[in-house]
């Protein structure tokens, strides 16, 4: 796709008549459901379908939170749709019992799901994200693509996880679903344990990595985040975190010593980039053998910073792949994990670019089309 840009209207890309042809017309529900059965919606026992005891929730255009919703198939799912028109659709765990019956139930607790993380840029505190204006996320998506492929080779290499899916959130953020069983069965202890692993917690303004780097850490920090560093963070044509006296000054309240911090102050102005301040910074650090300082501000610009609560709990609610951003119109597509330095946040369609597209398919039929023509999915007259 070309890349694509806001227009000044948001109801061009967002609105309630938007998401009813969206829901309608587009919306993958059978897909959704196939994936979250897992191959059981044919079993023979109704205890074995993992689908009709899958929690879905609801948010409506004025604010009204609908949990326990289920469903025994797509055409029960997108007749919801339809009739609710959420805003904003989350995904929850399979219970003992489906949840829009759990009044009936004397014991109704999570048995499985997904295991899942969420990443968020404005817990990037060093970024100039504003959460308002979109174009400011989708500058900062290096830092996103970063932390996909860190998180994602850790997923696999350490856990063994093979069934990633990865989704772009539709403004600022990602998610990530691990869906392999073993994963889905984990208990929260499990969860926590796998979440806690990954996360690295900040004191004094860096992340507290210790040095000499557990293995992990250390094939994170080689093969990822010290290239990423290099090329990206300080590079002029990147972050630049080190081109500019307000983005210097951000790092050196994380070094943690004033006299370092003073001495910097007087003579970054001095140095002709920011990859020359950067050399000067670890050559003052090393004088007061204080390396490891080094490696703790480039985790801190660069590791993935995890919400690890969403992580631990089972219960825990995500939302939905295909739904739409409401302050966007943003469509929270999946995206390939190896290819997500290229993928562009700005090019994602909205509602809006969707039915439009559709729209000048079916006008620009001619009357003499043959069948398959007319009969063709809606998704597939999208460019």
């Amino acid at each position: 796709r070309e890349r694509r840009t806001m227009a000044t209207s948001a109801a061009e890309h967002f609105s309630p008549e938007l998401l009813r042809a969206y829901y309608e017309r587009v919306f993958p529900a059978e897909l959704m459901c196939r994936w979250l059965g897992y191959s059981t919606s044919t079993s023979a026992s109704a205890q074995q379908r993992l689908l009709r005891r899958r929690e879905f929730s609801f948010t409506t255009g004025d604010d009204i939170y609908i949990r326990y919703l289920s469903y025994d198939d797509a055409k029960g799912l997108r007749k919801d749709l339809m009739h609710k028109l959420p805003f904003k659709i989350d995904i929850g765990a399979v219970f003992s019992a489906p949840p829009s019956e759990k009044k009936k139930f004397a014991v109704f607790q999570p048995q499985q799901r997904e295991l899942i993380f969420d990443i968020d840029l404005t817990d990037y505190d060093f970024l100039p994200v504003d959460a308002g204006d979109v174009t400011s996320c989708d500058l900062c998506w290096p830092v996103m693509a970063v932390a996909v492929k860190t998180m994602d080779h850790m997923l696999r290499t350490d856990f063994g996880f093979e069934h990633l899916l990865w989704v772009y959130s539709g403004r600022r953020g990602i998610h990530c679903w691990v869906c392999d069983e073993r994963a889905r069965l984990l208990s929260n202890e499990g969860r926590a344990a796998v979440a806690d692993y990954m996360y690295l917690a900040i004191k004094d303004g860096r992340m507290q990595v210790h040095t000499p780097l557990h293995p992990t850490f250390y094939d994170a920090y080689t093969n990822v985040l010290q290239n990423f560093f290099e090329n990206t963070v300080i590079a002029e044509d990147g972050m630049d975190i080190f081109g500019s006296e307000e983005g210097w000054t951000k790092v050196l309240d994380m070094v943690g010593n004033e006299e370092i911090k003073e001495q910097m102050l007087r003579e970054f102005p001095n140095k002709s980039d920011g990859r020359a301040r950067w050399k000067h910074l670890k050559a003052a650090l090393e004088k007061k053998n204080m390396q490891s300082v080094a490696v703790q501000l480039v985790f801190t610009l660069a590791y993935p910073r995890l919400d690890v609560n969403v992580s631990k709990g089972m219960n825990h609610l995500l939302k939905s792949p295909w739904c739409a951003h409401p302050k966007t119109g943003r469509v929270c597509v999946p995206f390939d994990p190896s290819a997500a330095d290229v993928f562009d946040p700005s090019a994602v369609p909205t509602l809006g670019q969707v039915i439009q597209e559709i729209s000048e398919y079916d006008e620009g039929l001619k009357e003499d089309a043959d069948e398959t023509a007319r009969q063709l999915d809606a998704i597939s007259k999208t460019m």
